[in-house]
């Protein structure tokens, strides 16, 4: 097994040529791949806190969705347990998984924030298609068939995921933007 060894960091101001400059304190640093390359990556208190904030909006987008289709659409209030419990954590991560999805398809390609609201939509209307296709097939094999209320749950759900989406799509745009802005500020 070949141990990879790095090289000293260079001397301030004598940097190899070619080699960008990266602020200390940034939201990026250089480090070598297995070839031995510098490359660029999240240092590790930004990677730590872009997850907690794209987690964080993906679930509570998700659970504010579930909470505000079983208000509005089913007449019930659902409590504390509910979405604290086994399903909200399940329903929790499955939403968690949207805004990460796409700051992997747009990290640091300059994108504008169109693109994340189109890219998030087409994120977003799959999701909710899956559930769909998973709640009526279950339906279907306890004997149910889908009521008159069908459409307006498939409205209903197709437009809460739009607005989530959105949430998804400023949220990690400004993450997006404000690392590469970081990154800016740190070369001067």
């Amino acid at each position: 097994m070949t141990q990879l060894q790095a090289a000293p960091p260079p001397e301030p101001g004598r940097e190899p040529p070619g080699v960008p400059k990266i602020a200390e304190d940034g939201p990026t640093e250089l480090v070598p791949d297995a070839q031995g390359e510098l490359v660029e990556r999240l240092s590790g208190g930004t990677a730590t806190m872009l997850v907690v904030w794209l987690v964080g909006i993906g679930a509570g987008t998700a659970l504010l969705g579930v909470w505000l289709f079983s208000a509005l659409l089913l007449g019930t209030r659902l409590g504390i347990g509910a979405l604290i419990g086994g399903p909200g954590l399940y329903t929790a991560l499955a939403g968690a998984a949207g805004p990460c999805v796409l700051w992997l398809a747009g990290r640091a390609q300059g994108h504008s924030l169109g693109w994340f609201a189109w890219t998030s939509a087409k994120i977003g209307l799959v999701m909710i298609g899956l559930v769909a296709v998973f709640f009526f097939t279950s339906m279907l094999l306890f004997g149910y068939l889908p009521g008159a209320g069908a459409p307006l749950w498939i409205a209903a759900s197709v437009l809460f995921t739009l607005v989530a989406s959105f949430t998804w799509a400023l949220a990690t745009w400004a993450a997006d933007r404000y690392i590469a802005r970081a990154r800016i500020e740190g070369e001067h």
